[in-house]
Formats: structure tokens, sequence, C-alpha cells
């Protein structure tokens, strides 16, 4: 099994890096950091049951920086943290063990004295439980900034998009399942392969080669160039020349497009076309609802979305499932989610409190 998942990690790999080979600078950017990770998950899968097995520890602590980079090079950031970096070069530390004759490995393993200078018993053995205590390091750090960088863009898309996008859920699965294999690594390897988790372990590594090449293949950068200044960290709104009141003339605009329109029964609706509408530019449209409203985008529209749908729960009879599509939902948990926050009870529980409740879902 383990001949067959290197095969297809090293094709993963190549198809990723094909892929990049048309995408746009930032974007394949991206994916040649994912080609790498591809890459030294299948190094690691080809060292296990080979006479190099015990080097694996040397790339271990590559994987998750690299996923963690392929997130901040997608989202247009290619700082790489100095710390995690460095820590991925602790399987150095590894090398006075590495080094080692393979029997005074095996016997050292076996919880056996080797016949070898104590010195370099000790050196080994403390260059481990350091190795172990940085991977433990980098892996948090990794998976916090990849937590932190998710947070950000969610954030940042919720001002331009009026629907959640699933652009980095892909990321998010990937980060739990390196997590998850590295979990099978320390249990394997800390209790000197005691454990049996031969299958499961193979099963998991199968889906994790098979996502690593879905989210590759399938990923496109979807903002366009008008959102750079809308989603930056730190909009320059002081000047933008947006004094209070050009503001609230353009929020009454806003509210008087969207009532006209309907713009809210519009799944794809961006913030470009809401601006479009209001006879306005983008990045004045974002301001105004974050400054004037104090909400973005995401939240204004489900605001308007929510609203109808309250009136069509409580006075007509269509299924819940219905209602969320009728007033520009793409998903029912998405709509549940925004009507449990706005109303503070679910959509069922808002009509069967109605003149006209129903139980019909």
């Amino acid at each position: 099994m383990t001949g067959i998942l290197i095969g297809m990690a090293l094709m993963a790999a190549g198809a990723i890096w094909l892929r990049s080979r048309g995408a746009d600078q930032r974007l394949a950017s991206a994916l040649d950091l994912l080609v790498v990770f591809a890459l030294g998950l299948a190094l690691v899968l080809g060292l296990e049951d080979s006479q190099w097995e015990d080097w694996q520890v040397v790339v271990l602590p590559f994987l998750p920086p690299l996923l963690a980079q392929h997130l901040r090079r997608l989202s247009g950031t290619s700082r790489w943290p100095r710390a995690e970096l460095a820590l991925t070069a602790s399987g150095a530390l590894c090398l006075p063990f590495l080094l080692l004759p393979s029997a005074a490995r095996t016997s050292m393993m076996a919880g056996e004295m080797p016949e070898v200078a104590p010195i370099l018993i000790l050196i080994s053995l403390a260059g481990i439980a350091l190795y172990w205590l940085f991977l433990c390091l980098v892996t948090a750090l990794a998976g916090l900034g990849i937590l932190r960088e998710l947070r950000r863009q969610k954030a940042a898309l919720a001002q331009v998009l009026a629907q959640p996008s699933p652009r980095f859920d892909a990321v998010a699965a990937l980060g739990l399942g390196v997590a998850a294999l590295f979990g099978l690594q320390l249990l394997d390897l800390l209790t000197l392969g005691r454990v049996l988790v031969g299958p499961l372990a193979d099963l998991f590594v199968l889906a994790l080669v098979l996502s690593t090449a879905a989210h590759g293949l399938t990923l496109r950068l979807s903002l366009p160039d008008w959102a750079t200044e809308v989603v930056a960290e730190a909009p320059s709104y002081a000047r933008s020349g947006l004094d209070p009141e050009a503001m609230a003339l353009l929020l009454t605009r806003i509210d008087a497009a969207m009532r006209r329109d309907g713009l809210w029964r519009e799944p794809d609706l961006s913030l470009a076309d809401l601006a479009t509408a209001a006879h306005a530019k983008p990045f004045y449209v974002s301001q105004a609802l974050n400054q004037g409203k104090g909400e973005n985008f995401y939240d204004y529209v489900n605001r308007w979305r929510v609203a109808e749908a309250k009136e069509l729960l409580q006075t007509t009879g269509g299924t819940v499932l219905s209602i969320a599509y009728a007033t520009g939902f793409n998903a029912k948990s998405t709509f549940n989610a925004a009507f449990l926050k706005l109303v503070g009870m679910t959509p069922s529980a808002w009509r069967a409190s109605g003149p006209k409740g129903s139980d019909e879902d």
C-alpha cells in the first residue's frame, strides 16, 4: 500500500505543478509550495519500511510550515515567520542519533544499551528530546498561523462577497489532515511501532494525498482587482475624502438601490454590484457600510435577506429551504446561521411563533 501512496503523492505533485504553470503569479507561487508539500509527503512515505526509515524525522518539520506558507502566499502574503522557518531545520538535532551505527540505533530503540561511547548516547538522546520539543512547537506555530490567516481571509471576503466563500475550506481540511498525520507518526515513533495503526494510517494518508491533489487542481483566485484596496488590513479611510454628510447621502442611495432592485435576492451579489447600483465606487460603499452602519458588506446583505425571510416564514407556506433560496442564501446552513445571529432563534422557531406557524421544513 505504501508504494501506491508514494506513486499517488508523486502524481499529485506533478499534476499540481502542471496546473500552476498556467496560473497567475500569486496562485502559481502558492501551488509551488503545495507541490513541495506533496513531494515531502511522498518522501516521508518512501522512507518507511526501508533502511532510511529513521531519516523521515528530517522531513517531518517541513510539512506544517509549508502548508501554512501555501495559505499565506495564496492570500497575497509572502512573509514567512522567521521562528517558523528556523524550526523547520530541527531535524538536524537528530543527526547524532541517525549517524550512529545501525546496530546501535536498533539497540537504543529496543531500550537496550548500545556498544558505543556513553557521551554519544547522551548527545543522541538530548538531540531527540529537543527535536520532538521543536517539532511540536513548529507544528503548533504553523497551525496557529493557518487559523489566523483563515480568520483574516474570512473577514476580508466578508467585505466584498454576499456569500461565505469556500475558497479556503480545503486548506483547513488539509491542516486538520496534516495534524492527524503527525499524530499517527508521533504515536508510532513514541511507541516504537507497537501501536498497530497500519491499515488506518494507510487509508488516512490516501485521503490526504487525494485531498492535496484536489485542492491544488480546483483552486482558483476569485477576487477581482477592484477588491484589493477594500480587503486591505487597514483601508485608508482617513484619506478617502468621504465626509459624514456625503456618507449619509451615500447610505441613503445604497438602501434605496437595495430596496428598488431587490439586490439581496442575488446569491452571487458582490460589493461591486451594489456599488454600481448606488452609482459609487466599491471602496466608498465599503467605507460607508463599515463606518456609517458598523457592519461589513456580508452582514449588511444578510440583514436584508433575513428581513424578507422573516416575513415569508410567517405569511407563506413555503419550506424553510425554498425561502432561504428565494431570499438569496445558497445553503440552508448559511441561512440558519445568519437567521439565528440576527433574530436570536431558528427559522423554524420563528415560523412557529407567527400567526401562520407551520412545522414544515
